[in-house]
């Protein structure tokens, strides 16, 4: 898996406690990374219930474990190109400040980042969702963090419909 990602500063890691263990995932070809210890689970695709209006990312919504969930697609976040969740996608559950689950197309595994994350700032000032970018020898890996994906707004909208469906 190390030699996917072509950087001697990035290497496979087994223990998620330090915040830059970063799980590895793509999206049309796109490598995203999230911080390995805000993560719960990683589960293949399940049945994504659409709600109307949502916040920017967000498909739909999912039942996991009894708690309603949003899902959130890097692909509608970014103005990708639009693909129906495929049984071959996965879910990534995050447990953090914004618990949430977030479309993967593929899993390449935790790797523990060594060199220096370059800020979103020094490349477009504003740039929201995106909390670092690492450079490796074979392109780019776009890491973000939960909490910058989705305001207090669209907390509030989840929280409705939390109540609304009485959970």
């Amino acid at each position: 898996m190390v030699g996917t990602v072509g950087n001697p500063g990035f290497s496979q890691s087994s223990v998620f406690e330090d915040p830059t263990d970063i799980l590895v995932f793509t999206v049309r070809d796109v490598r995203f990374g999230v911080p390995a210890v805000l993560l719960d689970h990683v589960i293949r695709m399940v049945a994504i219930t659409p709600v109307d209006d949502p916040p920017r990312g967000i498909v739909g919504i999912i039942n996991y474990h009894g708690d309603v969930l949003p899902v959130f697609s890097f692909r509608r976040y970014l103005s990708l190109d639009e693909k129906q969740p495929d049984i071959q996608d996965f879910l990534i559950i995050v447990r953090e400040e914004r618990h949430m689950a977030i479309i993967a197309e593929t899993i390449s595994g935790v790797y523990h980042l060594e060199d220096k994350i370059i800020s979103p700032e020094n490349l477009s000032p504003g740039m929201k969702g995106i909390m670092g970018i690492y450079r490796c020898d074979d392109g780019l890996l776009i890491i973000s963090h939960p909490k910058d994906l989705l305001g207090i707004e669209d907390q509030e909208k989840i929280s409705a419909l939390r109540e609304y469906l009485n959970l």
